[in-house]
């Protein structure tokens, strides 16, 4: 006979989005440490495929917890994007910082282990089903009956397959290889610049990008180099990924077959997506992330703070039917944001005509002008010596 064990909440993914959950209810009462037990298939640290960028929204998301970023990152002070012979940028100090996320997710899960959480790696959940009063939950190893249970485990959530998720999420696409590079010669690492050319949307049919992205992989410079597809429009042909990359790689000098490819699924966030059922709330990319330029850590940290809101409340409230947690995630102001990107990621990637995408083009290197972004001194993120009082007083 199996015995299960008993946890209040057990929260299925390691990434970001999942120990962002946990460190906020932490931060809450430390005594909810001891009543989460997290699992993952993955064992830490483990690759991840991401370009690493951490934008001042996922950094001041940090800081409100009192952690400061501690695994090595580079700053990205000008973020250039392209299309054709045209181009404008964004500057700041930084705009954003870059990591690789098998340090970073690394980092985060000690933390949390640190504080008390129970976490257990390398073992895949090969089962969940919900009952009136918990949710049964099998994985290699372990057998748990949770009074609730936080699927953070990715674009390929097997909660959401498991539990038959219904809902009209799209997904995206993106690839990417890593390039070794000579940071003292390559302008993007001398200057601190990121790229992101949307010429492959007219040359490719690409519904995104190409990036270029300055980074470091065990202290050594790397240039993460990919390509980005939203499907904005799925009932358009599939752009050839693999050839984009190619081809944008052999106009730096880089062949593509030198290089080992990854690629992986983006869930697309919507408004109009199920987020929750009873007992089982969705947070980071198993609920959604951004459509326009496919920024994930900022909002897999955020969906950390809602989902402890919503947690806390109904363990307070003895209801855990979740029936508002959609509502708390769209009233948060960083999924406001992601709202306005999904309209934009609908818009921009929809044109068909390259004359009218160059118009707005144009007409986006204006508005810049008038923006914060224009000064490449301005500093978005709040400081780390007002992080503690910060995080006294979210």
């Amino acid at each position: 006979m199996v015995e299960f064990e008993q946890v209040d909440v057990l929260i299925v993914g390691t990434g970001p989005s999942g120990t962002s959950t946990a460190l906020h209810l932490i931060q809450q009462d430390p005594a909810w440490a001891g009543r989460i037990v997290m699992v993952d298939k993955a064992v830490h640290p483990r690759d991840k495929l991401c370009g690493g960028g951490i934008t001042h929204m996922g950094l001041n998301t940090l800081a409100r917890l009192g952690l400061e970023l501690e695994p090595q990152s580079f700053d990205v002070r000008e973020v250039r994007l392209l299309y054709e012979d045209v181009s404008y940028s964004f500057f700041g100090n930084p705009v954003f910082r870059i990591i690789r996320r098998a340090e970073f997710d690394h980092w985060l899960l000690q933390t949390a282990v640190a504080r008390g959480v129970t976490v257990y790696q390398g073992e895949a959940v090969t089962d969940i089903i919900p009952h009136d009063d918990y949710v049964q939950v099998v994985t290699e190893n372990h057998a748990f009956q949770a009074r609730v249970v936080v699927a953070a485990d990715g674009s390929r959530s097997f909660v959401r397959r498991r539990l038959k998720w219904d809902d009209d999420s799209r997904v995206a696409r993106l690839i990417e290889v890593l390039t070794p590079e000579d940071a003292r010669t390559q302008p993007e690492f001398r200057d601190g610049v990121a790229i992101f050319d949307f010429t492959p949307m007219t040359t490719h049919q690409l519904q995104g990008y190409y990036w270029d992205f300055p980074s470091f992989v065990q202290g050594k410079p790397y240039m993460n180099r990919g390509v980005f597809d939203s499907r904005a429009r799925p009932e358009r042909p599939k752009a050839d990924l693999p050839q984009t990359l190619r081809d944008e790689m052999a106009e730096r000098n880089r062949n593509l077959d030198d290089f080992e490819i990854k690629g992986h699924p983006i869930r697309w966030w919507s408004k109009d997506g199920r987020f929750a059922i009873p007992r089982v709330i969705l947070v980071g990319d198993a609920a959604g992330a951004d459509p326009l330029m496919g920024e994930g850590i900022a909002f897999a940290l955020g969906y950390g703070t809602v989902g402890a809101q919503a947690i806390a409340d109904a363990f307070r409230r003895a209801d855990f039917s979740f029936a508002t947690y959609r509502e708390m995630v769209l009233a948060d102001p960083l999924f406001k944001q992601l709202e306005i990107r999904t309209k934009l990621a609908r818009f921009a990637y929809m044109l068909r005509y390259p004359w009218l995408f160059r118009l707005g083009w144009q007409a986006a290197r204006l508005v810049i002008r008038f923006t914060r972004w224009r000064d490449p001194n301005y500093v978005p993120v709040i400081p780390p010596s007002a992080s503690l009082s910060v995080a006294r007083n979210p």
